[in-house]
């Protein structure tokens, strides 16, 4: 079999959600199917340890995928052509982007579909794309693959698409996450909060991540005569008003670290440091952190909305993502309450045992084998 696989967002150094994602699974995959050949896809130069495998090879296509009306150009026009000349048996796609053009079986990974329910997240062009293009993709696609049991819920509500066509493939979690001894949190409190207990949130600092609440939770949290920082970990895609502003109104505007984005080693120092991982968002097709923390012995805080309950597994504390008092409240039980803090905390060890990227991976290969009408 020769599968074509889209790696543009292999990018080294700059692995974020979808990118970690498919480099866990494509590592595994294209190892467990040595007997396949995999063409990957990039359209800038690529790093030769995104190169599995003597069973892998890389091209690299124009033109660099930087904008929608660039996305449209290489899916469209460069992507079909390519994969007619290599003669492939299934384009598969890590991020979702598929190619109407093409005339091959093609499996996309639709993480979620944020853009259908709150495109005003997204800057227009973006917005516009996705929702033109996501329900075509879904269409043509042979076989859909997601992350959670929501997201394929709301893929075929949204799209209509029939059940029996979805595959969920839980996220996993990188390895390097672990409890840390205490002397380690103690040199995490001082790299990252001036000696002092931090609360942490890490993902981008778009809306729907809620930044804003998780300020306003802070300054409630803080008032109450709750100790120590909150440090906001990620690299700021496009910053908005709301965050902003509360950022402006907060009478603990002191106590707020912006990080930027770690690198894994210190990523994890970070999490593993922390009180609690704050994660109050809108809208997540599966929610990494969470795992993250949970793998790193910490308590978590996050919402009742979208995907998060499932991921979570009745192993945080959850809330409606605009009760930013009662977010408050939880932070101060987990500051306060030991009892409390050691509960969590073996709830999430628990609950890590249910993701792997080896059981992703796994999930991954056979919805190939179903697209491709194969038997393991």
């Amino acid at each position: 079999m020769h599968i074509v696989v889209n790696t543009r967002l292999l990018l080294p150094n700059k692995l974020d959600g979808i990118g970690w994602f498919s480099h866990e699974v494509l590592s595994r995959l294209t190892k467990d199917l040595s007997d396949w050949k995999f063409t990957f896809l990039f359209d800038r130069p690529f790093d030769q340890d995104f190169i599995y495998g003597s069973n892998v090879e890389g091209k690299i296509l124009h033109p660099q995928t930087r904008h929608p009306l660039l996305y449209q150009w290489y899916f469209e026009r460069t992507i079909p052509h390519k994969l007619k000349r290599l003669n492939a048996d299934l384009f598969f796609s890590p991020d979702g982007f598929l190619s109407t053009r093409a005339r091959i079986k093609q499996v996309p990974v639709i993480h979620d579909i944020n853009f259908e329910h709150r495109p005003q997240d997204l800057p227009r062009a973006y917005s516009n794309y996705y929702r033109k293009y996501f329900p075509q993709f879904a269409q043509i696609a042979d076989r859909i693959i997601t992350v959670s049991e929501y997201s394929a819920n709301d893929i075929h509500e949204t799209y209509g698409i029939t059940k029996d066509k979805i595959s969920v493939a839980y996220n996993g979690y990188n390895s390097a996450y672990r409890e840390l001894s205490e002397d380690e949190k103690a040199k995490a409190k001082s790299e990252f909060a001036m000696g002092e207990d931090y609360f942490i949130f890490v993902g981008n600092f778009s809306y729907r991540k809620n930044i804003h609440g998780i300020i306003q939770a802070f300054d409630k949290y803080k008032a109450k005569g709750g100790y120590g920082k909150l440090l906001l970990v990620g690299n700021p895609l496009w910053r908005y008003a709301e965050m902003n502003e509360a950022l402006q109104k907060s009478a603990f505007q002191s106590d707020v670290i912006f990080a930027g984005r770690l690198e894994i080693e210190n990523l994890v120092l970070a999490m593993g440091g922390a009180t609690a991982l704050l994660f109050p968002s809108y809208f997540e097709g599966f929610g990494i952190p969470i795992i993250e923390a949970f793998a790193a012995g910490i308590p978590v805080i996050t919402s009742n909305t979208t995907s998060l309950p499932e991921i979570a597994g009745g192993a945080a504390l959850i809330s409606e993502p605009d009760d930013t008092e009662r977010i408050s409240e939880y932070m101060f039980e987990i500051y306060s309450n030991e009892n409390q803090r050691l509960k969590l905390k073996n709830d999430g060890l628990n609950r890590i045992s249910s993701f792997s990227w080896e059981h992703t991976t796994n999930k991954v290969k056979e919805a190939l084998f179903l697209s491709l009408n194969l038997t393991k």
